[in-house]
C-alpha cells in the first residue's frame, strides 16, 4: 500500500513532519511526501493535507481511492482542527524542537488516522524514542507535576496512564542522575558482536561463530588494542568510569577464560572510580579491591543466552566483580523459541537461572518481548507466571520491533497494532508490580509492535545506573568495539555529536582509530569551550 502526504501550505521539510507518524498507523505502508496533488490512481491510497496556518481551521482531508489495498470501509474523511484546540495545543511553550506547524501537522494527521482507523496510539503524536526527556526538561523548567501532565496530554495528546507511568519513570530517574552528572565520571560500553545464532527478530550487528570461532579471535585482539588506548586517554583527561557494561551481541559467548581475561584487561586499561557508597548486591572483599574490582563500579554483563553459561563460567563473571546481569529468556515457550531462532530451551533458562542465584551478591535481570510471531494474551500470561516464581530482580519487557536487517522482515511479518498488544503490555505493568517491581526506565522504537514501548523493571535500589545514562542521556558513557558509537553532548543544552564505530566487525578493527581521533578532537573542544565539563556518551547499537 502506498500512502503520499501532500499540501499546498507546507513545504516538502515541513510534510515530511508528518511521516513517522503516519507510518505509525500504517506500518506495512510505503509513506512518501509530494509537495502538490499527485494524479489520481486506482492503486493508490493517498492522504492529502490542506492548511490554513495560522488561522483557524487546520484542516486535514484524507481521500482512499478505490482500488486501494487498505482495510477500511470508509473512503473519503476530513477533519478540523477548531481554535480552542489550536489554543490549547499551542498554549504551551516548545519543550523540543518541534515549530506550531510541526505541532499542528502532526495533531492534524492524529485525529484524521484515529477517526478513519479506529487505532488511537497510546503515545499520541510522539514518534521519538525517548518521550521522558520532555518530561525532565518540563521538570528542569520547573513545571509542576499537574501542569507537566495536562501538557503532555494536550501538546501531544498522549494518552493518560502513559503520562502517568512517564512520571512515575521520571522520578524514580532523578536521584540517579543527580549522581551521575559529574563530567569526569562516565560509563564505558565495550560491544561483543557475536551470537551462537541470529535470531529471526534481530537487527543488531551479530554474527554466528557456527563457521568456527576464528572470526571472534581476530575481534578480540583488536578490541583489546581500542581498550588500551582508550584507558590511557581517559587517564589523561582525568575520566573514571562508574559503570562497566559489557554488550553484544552475546558476550558470554566467550570461553570462560576468554571472558575472564577480557575482564582483567579492561579494569586494568580503565580507570575505575573508587566510591565508598557500594551499589546493592556488590559484596566484594578488599582483596577484591586490590585485585583491580574497585568498590562502587557498577559491572553489567549481557548473558543473553542460556546455552552459553554454565556453572563456572557464573562464578568466573561474579568473581570477576560482575554485579549485574541478564538472563534473557524472551519467552518461556518452547515452540516459539525455535520459531524465532533461538538454540535452547525453557528447561535450559530454568537451569540456568538456578544455577546464577546459587552465587550471591549480584542482581539478575530477565529480558522478554511481546508480540513474538505466534503468541497469544496467554502466552504472554503463561511467560510471566513462569517468571514470577524465578523472582528477578529486573524485568525488561519489550514489545517486538520489526526493523530491516531482520529475518522477519524480510519474510514480511506485520506488526500487531490491535489491541491485543497493549492487553499484553497491561499484565506485564500488573505483573510486575505484583513482584514488587517499578518501572525505571522506557523507551520507544521505529517499527515497535502496538507503537507502544520497553519497559525496565526494577526492585526499589536495584536500578541500573547505565540503563538510565544511556536512555536520558545525561550520563558520560564512552563506546568501545564494531556498532558502538560515542557522542559529546553539550550539558547547557543538551546537544549532540555523534561518532559511531562500524558495525561489521571488520571494517571496526580497520578503522577504530579514526573514529577514536574524532572523540579526542570533540571533547578537546567542549572541555576548552566549556571548562572541562564535556560529556561523552555512548549507545548500545
Amino acid at each position: 500500500m502506498n500512502i503520499i502526504l501532500t499540501s499546498h501550505s507546507l513545504s516538502r521539510s515541513e510534510l515530511e513532519a508528518g511521516l513517522s507518524l503516519t507510518r505509525a498507523f500504517f506500518p506495512e505502508a510505503r509513506v512518501q511526501v509530494e509537495e502538490l496533488t499527485p494524479s489520481v490512481s486506482q492503486s493508490l491510497s493517498l492522504i492529502q493535507i490542506e492548511v490554513s496556518y495560522p488561522a483557524p481551521p487546520w484542516e486535514v482531508k484524507g481521500y482512499f481511492f478505490r482500488g486501494a489495498q487498505i482495510p477500511l470501509p470508509i473512503q473519503d474523511q476530513s477533519v478540523s482542527l477548531d481554535s480552542g484546540k489550536i489554543q490549547a495545543i499551542l498554549s504551551h511553550d516548545e519543550i523540543g524542537k518541534e515549530t506550531e506547524k510541526t505541532i499542528l501537522l502532526r495533531q492534524g494527521l492524529y485525529t484524521l488516522l484515529t477517526k478513519v482507523t479506529g487505532h488511537m496510539p497510546p503515545w499520541g503524536i510522539l514518534t521519538g524514542i525517548r518521550p521522558s526527556k520532555i518530561l525532565h526538561r518540563l521538570n528542569d523548567l520547573g513545571t509542576s507535576v499537574d501542569l507537566a501532565g495536562k501538557i503532555l496530554q494536550e501538546r501531544y495528546s498522549i494518552r493518560e496512564d502513559k503520562v502517568h507511568l512517564l512520571q512515575e519513570v521520571v522520578a524514580i530517574q532523578k536521584p540517579y542522575l543527580e549522581e551521575i552528572k559529574d563530567p569526569k565520571q562516565v560509563a564505558v560500553y565495550v560491544g561483543i558482536p557475536f551470537c551462537p545464532t541470529r535470531c529471526t527478530y534481530c537487527s543488531f550487528p551479530a554474527y554466528s561463530l557456527q563457521q568456527g570461532r576464528e572470526p571472534l579471535q581476530t575481534y578480540l585482539h583488536g578490541l583489546y588494542d581500542e581498550i588500551r588506548v582508550t584507558g590511557e586517554w581517559m587517564k589523561e583527561k582525568r575520566l573514571c568510569a562508574d559503570s562497566l557494561y559489557i554488550g553484544g551481541g552475546t558476550p558470554t559467548i566467550l570461553t570462560t577464560s576468554e571472558i575472564t581475561e577480557l575482564l582483567q584487561w579492561i579494569k586494568e586499561k580503565i580507570p575505575l572510580t573508587v566510591s565508598e557508597k557500594m551499589p546493592m548486591g556488590l559484596g566484594i572483599s578488599e582483596a577484591s579491591v586490590r585485585q583491580g574490582v574497585l568498590r562502587g563500579v557498577e559491572l553489567t554483563v549481557e548473558a543473553g543466552r542460556p546455552d552459553t553459561l554454565s556453572k563456572e563460567k557464573l562464578q568466573a563473571l561474579r568473581d570477576q566483580g560482575v554485579n549485574r546481569l541478564s538472563i534473557n529468556p524472551q519467552t518461556m515457550h518452547d515452540r516459539t523459541l525455535q520459531r524465532i531462532g533461538r538454540s535452547h530451551t525453557v528447561e535450559d533458562i530454568l537451569r540456568v537461572y538456578g544455577l546464577a542465584r546459587e552465587i550471591p551478591g549480584w542482581i539478575i535481570n530477565m529480558d522478554l518481548i511481546l508480540g513474538l510471531p505466534g503468541e497469544d494474551v496467554k502466552d504472554v500470561q503463561e511467560t510471566l507466571g513462569r517468571i514470577a516464581r524465578l523472582n528477578p530482580d529486573n524485568l525488561t519487557v519489550h514489545a517486538l520491533a520489526i526493523k530491516r536487517g531482520s529475518k522477519e522482515h524480510e519474510l514480511g511479518l506485520i506488526e500487531n497494532l490491535g489491541r491485543e498488544l497493549e492487553t499484553m503490555q497491561d499484565i506485564v505493568l500488573s505483573s510486575a508490580r505484583s513482584l514488587g517491581l517499578r518501572p525505571y526506565y522506557l523507551y520507544r522504537q521505529k517499527h515497535i509492535a502496538g507503537n507502544l514501548e520497553n519497559i525496565g523493571f526494577a526492585r526499589p535500589g536495584a536500578e541500573c545506573r547505565y540503563n538510565i545514562g544511556i536512555m536520558e542521556e545525561q550520563q558520560s558513557i564512552i563506546g568501545i568495539g564494531a556498532g558502538a558509537s560515542s557522542k559529546v553532548v553539550n550539558p547547557s543544552d543538551y546537544s549532540l555529536v555523534n561518532f559511531q564505530h562500524p558495525s561489521n566487525w571488520q571494517v571496526y578493527l580497520k578503522r577504530w582509530r579514526e573514529t577514536h581521533a574524532k572523540r579526542e578532537e570533540a571533547v578537546k573542544f567542549y572541555q576548552s569551550v566549556l571548562g572541562g565539563e564535556a560529556q561523552i556518551l555512548a549507545i548500545d547499537l
